[in-house]
């Protein structure tokens, strides 16, 4: 290679650098298109009662599910999401820090914000955290009725799991489980009062609470502790649930967490299993 060709190439960088990592801003470029291709199937209703930041981390958590947001897959700067969906820098930070929050998005310094790697499963859960959600997926029909559902100051109990302070509520729920027409399970639900603001005031009708929670708090239940014993049925239970008060039943007590490890539910449940068994997968 004579001088003038060395010269020549030397005064070339970005074509040599060409075939390496491109910059920031071509990388945010690209993330921006792709982003605005999946997002022109999103739906955000400044009408509902869901806040519009749940609403967006909702659908993008989805897209990260379906797989139209691939692991390790680039998104776009905050700024270019606000731009593409016409909301504001605050909603698209909630959104993006709940699903950092819940491992779903991973941000790095000067580098971006990416879907997480794929992630292999090393705890011990049951994969089904709501037993009912998993009934009706196998098209089993699953009702429930709402016996009683408000606010409250927390009792002790609550306030030792949710770490209250002394003034702090709950939201609680009354629930019957029906399987088929069938009773199964009568709950005592509580819920952390100061992260459910006006929850009381939904219809929670054939609704199920853990996508409410999704939905409308942005709140998802990543795993739960469970504990069984056999108890003799209260006479509360024996009515409404049918069952032999001469007989033990299972009594369940969870405490669910969402993806911080924070606790979102705490119930007391009598399980009736001569309608359907408990599965556990070890």
């Amino acid at each position: 290679m004579d001088v003038t060709t060395k010269h020549a190439e030397e005064a070339r960088p970005s074509a040599a650098r060409g075939r390496g990592r491109p910059s920031y801003d071509l990388e945010d470029q690209q993330a921006a298109e792709n982003f605005r291709t999946l997002s022109a199937g999103f739906t955000l209703d400044r009408s509902s009662p869901a806040p519009l930041w749940v609403q967006l981390k909702n659908q993008i958590g989805a897209a990260i599910r379906e797989g139209n947001l691939p692991p390790e897959s680039r998104l776009p700067s905050e700024q270019a999401i606000c731009s593409l969906l016409d909301v504001s820098r605050p909603v698209v930070r909630a959104a993006i820090r709940a699903l950092s929050d819940e491992g779903s998005v991973v941000k790095m310094p000067r580098k971006g914000m990416f879907v997480s790697p794929e992630r292999r499963q090393t705890d011990f859960l049951n994969a089904n955290i709501s037993v009912f959600g998993d009934m009706a997926a196998k098209g089993i029909s699953v009702s429930t009725d709402t016996l009683e559902f408000f606010r409250a100051p927390a009792n002790a109990r609550e306030r030792q799991v949710f770490n209250l302070p002394e003034a702090g509520t709950v939201i609680r729920l009354r629930r019957m489980y029906r399987m088929e027409d069938h009773p199964i399970t009568l709950s005592w639900i509580s819920l952390p009062g100061h992260r459910l603001p006006d929850m009381e005031k939904l219809d929670m009708t054939n609704r199920s609470l853990y996508e409410t929670l999704r939905m409308v708090y942005g709140i998802e239940v990543h795993r739960a502790e469970r504990w069984f014993t056999a108890e003799m049925p209260s006479p509360d239970a024996v009515k409404l649930m049918r069952i032999d008060p001469h007989q033990p039943i299972i009594v369940i007590e969870s405490i669910a967490y969402d993806q911080a490890g924070e606790p979102v539910e705490f119930y007391t449940a009598y399980y009736d299993s001569n309608h359907a068994r408990i599965h556990i997968s070890v």
